[in-house]
């Protein structure tokens, strides 16, 4: 796992941004995204799970 550093500067490259006006909306559609991707037997984005899981600002 990278640091929180390397979330923020990988989500600042990121070719998607989480939809929503407010960060519990952002922080809701990280889940989202995190859930989907396992269900499809993949692993998100570091910086999407930390998001999620509220180490990094949504």
């Amino acid at each position: 796992m990278g640091s929180i550093e390397e979330s923020a500067a990988a989500r600042a490259k990121a070719d998607f941004h989480l939809w929503g006006m407010t960060p519990h909306n952002r922080r809701i559609s990280a889940q989202i995204v995190v859930e989907v991707a396992r269900r499809k037997g993949e692993e998100p984005e570091q910086w999407v799970l930390d998001v999620a899981e509220g180490r990094l600002p949504a």
